[in-house]
């Protein structure tokens, strides 16, 4: 999942108010954050990519939970951090293909390798999140255009990268 993941952020917004959207995105994408500074420091695998495996991504929330809560000292607010760290790794098995554990099998369905299905996933994702977030807005000040236009913003990023995908499928990630 791409952009996607910035729908579960927007949908834990719903949840939790009082979390601001930062660190919300940070946490979704906390297990690709891993996985560049490993591709940086050239001990990327594109095979194993622990960085999303089981265990990496409870390590990862258990991280994100103490961090938001020591800061913050929000513990609900830090279990939804720590929600939102394992919602990519269910949305990953989705749109990809990633490893359980360091020699375990691997799962996912792998929509990556079919652009319009991916779509249609992250879409849905990027939608329900757009409309959830929409609902933590205030009623009388409910900005439904700027809601609108992230949302296109959002689809087009998507749309964006499924077309690229479907272009060059032969870029290697790292």
């Amino acid at each position: 999942m791409y952009i996607g993941h910035v729908g579960a952020a927007l949908a834990a917004k719903r949840v939790r108010p009082s979390i601001a959207l930062l660190p919300l995105l940070i946490a979704t994408y906390t297990p690709d954050w891993v996985d560049t500074g490993m591709c940086l420091a050239g001990a990327y695998d594109p095979v194993g990519m622990l960085s999303h495996s089981i265990p990496a991504v409870l390590s990862l929330a258990l991280l994100g939970l103490g961090l938001y809560a020591l800061a913050t000292r929000d513990w609900p607010g830090a279990l939804i951090i720590a929600a939102v760290i394992i919602s990519h790794m269910f949305l990953d098995w989705i749109t990809g293909y990633k490893p359980t554990w360091r020699g375990g099998p691997m799962i996912g369905l792998n929509f990556y390798d079919h652009p319009i299905a991916d779509f249609a996933a992250e879409g849905l994702v990027i939608v329900t999140g757009v409309l959830l977030y929409a609902r933590t807005l205030p009623t009388r000040q409910r900005p439904w255009v700027d809601v609108s236009i992230m949302l296109g913003a959002l689809l087009v990023l998507q749309l964006t990268i499924d077309v690229l995908h479907l272009l060059m499928k032969t870029v290697p990630k790292c």
